[in-house]
């Protein structure tokens, strides 16, 4: 098997994917977006930047909920999607391409990066995101996101469980995606993917493409949110249940500016 060394991701990232993002990933947001909901409640939170904000899911789920929410993304072909859909819902919501590394937006009293969007830098560069992330913040805002946990993947079989074969069929295509990954000690999540794409009754096409991830244990993201002016204040699944070293898939994790 090819080894595919980590390195941040490219603005084009999701440009093939942006088209039909929402079609496989919309419902998979509905248990983390309520969870994000009860803790900004929690701390009083009003005004909300969604660095990584893809085509908008948070955006859109806490725009409704009344919260003052700004949009950013590297990618502008996922923008576009977040665009279209804010035009059709008739919300006027300010979205703003911008590399999470470098963008400033203004004071938030909370940051979010969700869906392993950290993955897709190194450990370098993530800490650049947190400083930068801190510089977008108001005194004592927060600082929420998630990542696959490396102890929960590097156990067992566990890595298979993210082995996925969806199908979703549009007004315009039948869309199937297989996939399979791999995981080494250092945190590399290498994922393998089979993308058919069929329009009416033309032959489906074919492609193939791979990405790799930076997965952290919980440990070693407090230790990195301290380093770079981070107090964390909770560590808990996506769902808000305790978080387990060994059996919780995804961390997710809220920091305040310290």
């Amino acid at each position: 098997m090819k080894h595919f060394p980590h390195t941040t991701a490219q603005s084009s990232h999701y440009d093939k994917a942006a088209e039909h993002y929402d079609a496989f990933n919309e419902e998979k947001s509905r248990i983390i977006n309520q969870t994000i909901l009860s803790i900004l409640k929690e701390h009083n939170v009003t005004s909300v930047l969604d660095m990584t904000c893809g085509t908008g899911s948070q955006v859109f789920y806490l725009a409704k909920q009344g919260f003052d929410v700004v949009g950013s993304d590297i990618n502008a072909n996922m923008l576009s999607v977040a665009r279209k859909k804010a035009t059709k819902e008739k919300l006027d919501i300010q979205f703003i391409q911008g590399d999470m590394c470098s963008l400033q937006v203004g004071q938030f009293d909370a940051v979010i990066t969700i869906f392993n969007a950290i993955g897709h830098l190194t450990k370098n560069d993530f800490e650049k995101a947190m400083q930068n992330i801190g510089n977008n913040l108001k005194k004592d805002g927060l600082y929420i996101f998630d990542i696959f946990n490396l102890s929960y993947l590097l156990e067992g079989n566990n890595i298979t469980k993210l082995t996925i074969d969806w199908q979703e069929i549009t007004q315009s295509a039948k869309i199937r995606d297989v996939q399979y990954s791999t995981i080494n000690n250092e945190g590399t999540l290498a994922s393998y993917t089979i993308h058919s794409e069929q329009r009416g009754s033309e032959q489906p096409k074919i492609s193939e493409s791979e990405q790799t991830l930076q997965i952290y244990t919980a440990q070693q993201l407090k230790d990195m949110l301290h380093k770079n002016g981070f107090d964390t204040v909770l560590q808990c699944d996506v769902d808000r249940s305790a978080f387990d070293e060994i059996s919780t898939e995804r961390i997710l994790t809220i920091a305040r500016k310290s």
